[in-house]
């Protein structure tokens, strides 16, 4: 019996996998490249852009989570944007490199390779002896895979919900929508992430530390998603 459940568990895993795989494909631009992003993101850098630097990078670090060189200039852009608006910025403030680190797309894959053993081993436990070893290392690939299943699906649908964007206009204020009761504004500037919420009248919501902060100029912000509509040489439908 809880052979069976396994086996049923491992199938709806193995065809949800790849379902994941290509919503993660779809979640980047399509003729979008890491390359591209990243030499946009350092032109803007360099011209002093870093609303435009932070959003380019920071879109080329989701494809490329282990790429050096777009970690470093990522880590420059923040710290100078962060200098800009006055709190502390350090340009040698680099993430340290991880090889765990994964892209969604392989993240989704890592799934249906894990679920994919685990069933593999399963199946090898019931024709070898001892049978043992082999039905206890697929159990634990299978919760492995089912573990790291559950952390893509929650990731994908928080930016589902609430897609990461950055400021890209030097100031954008972030008050109460028109029908709200009026407030001290929240200011933002350029190079600073958020995440938005629902929108409305050219207004989105903006969204910071999991709370919503207020209303703000859909304009003045990129959705790192849809990074590549922005730039000279790439174009999305």
């Amino acid at each position: 019996m809880r052979a069976n459940a396994a086996a049923i568990l491992s199938c709806c895993l193995m065809l949800w996998a790849p379902a994941g795989v290509s919503a993660a494909a779809r979640s980047h631009a399509s003729l979008a490249d890491a390359s591209a992003l990243y030499n946009q993101g350092t032109d803007a850098l360099v011209r002093g852009d870093l609303g435009a630097a932070v959003a380019f990078l920071h879109a080329a670090q989701r494809i490329e989570p282990r790429a050096g060189d777009i970690r470093v200039n990522l880590a420059i852009a923040r710290s100078r944007a962060a200098e800009m608006h006055g709190n502390s910025g350090d340009d040698d403030g680099v993430e340290p490199e991880s090889m765990l680190a994964l892209s969604a797309a392989e993240s989704w894959w890592l799934v249906a390779i894990l679920v994919g053993l685990g069933s593999g081993a399963g199946a090898a436990g019931t024709l070898r002896r001892p049978a043992r070893a082999w039905l206890w290392g697929g159990r634990l690939l299978l919760v492995g895979g089912l573990l790291l299943w559950v952390a893509c699906l929650l990731r994908a649908r928080e930016e589902g919900r609430h897609p990461e964007a950055v400021v890209v206009v030097p100031v954008l204020s972030v008050g109460p929508a028109p029908d709200e009761r009026p407030r001290q504004p929240y200011i933002l500037g350029a190079g600073e992430e958020v995440r938005l919420g629902r929108e409305r009248s050219g207004l989105v919501e903006v969204r910071i530390g999991g709370n919503e902060v207020g209303w703000a100029r859909r304009s003045g912000l990129w959705r790192v998603g849809d990074v590549a509509g922005y730039t000279s040489t790439l174009r999305t439908r």
